[in-house]
C-alpha cells in the first residue's frame, strides 16, 4: 500500500501539491491551452505562519481554489498570453441579443484594434493610462474624419 505524500509538518498534500527543499509549496496544474504551470507559496494554509524575513503571500490552497474556479469558467489564470484584441473579441462574442448597431460598433472597435499596436499588447502589460490614451486618440481621430 502506498503512503500519502506529506510536507515537513506531516500534513497530507493533495494532488498537484508538493513541497520544495527550501520550504516553499508548489501547485502544478495544466491550463486551458494544455501548458503546465506552477504556482508557489510559502504557506500551505491560511493559518500557517510566514517564515521570518519573508514577504506576505497568499496561501497555496487559496491560490488553488482561485485557479480551479478560473479554469472552470474558461479563464486563463495567468492571463499572460491573452491580448487586448482577444479579450475584446471574447467579450463581443458573449454579447447575445444586442441591437444590430451595437454589433456594428463592436466590430468597428475590433477592426481598429487589429490595425493598431495597442490591440496586440498582452493584457497583463496594459496600464489604465494606456487604455485611456488609446480612447483619447480614438476620439481625436474620429473628429478629424
Amino acid at each position: 500500500m502506498s503512503e500519502k505524500r506529506r510536507d515537513n509538518k506531516k500534513r497530507v498534500l493533495r494532488t498537484g501539491e508538493s513541497q520544495r527543499k527550501d520550504g516553499r509549496y508548489v501547485y502544478k496544474y495544466t491550463d486551458n491551452n494544455g501548458e503546465v504551470r506552477f504556482v508557489y507559496s510559502r504557506k500551505l494554509d491560511e493559518r500557517d505562519k510566514l517564515p521570518n524575513g519573508k514577504r506576505e503571500c497568499e496561501a497555496l490552497r487559496t491560490l488553488e481554489k482561485q485557479i480551479r474556479q478560473d479554469l472552470d469558467r474558461g479563464i486563463d489564470p495567468s492571463g499572460a498570453k491573452i491580448t487586448v484584441l482577444q479579450l475584446v473579441e471574447k467579450y463581443a462574442a458573449q454579447k447575445n441579443g444586442v441591437q444590430h448597431s451595437t454589433k456594428k460598433t463592436y466590430n468597428a472597435v475590433i477592426n481598429r484594434l487589429k490595425r493598431e499596436p495597442f490591440g496586440q499588447k498582452q493584457i497583463t502589460k496594459v496600464k489604465i493610462s494606456d487604455a485611456k490614451e488609446w480612447t483619447v486618440n480614438l476620439q481625436k481621430k474620429r473628429r478629424t474624419l
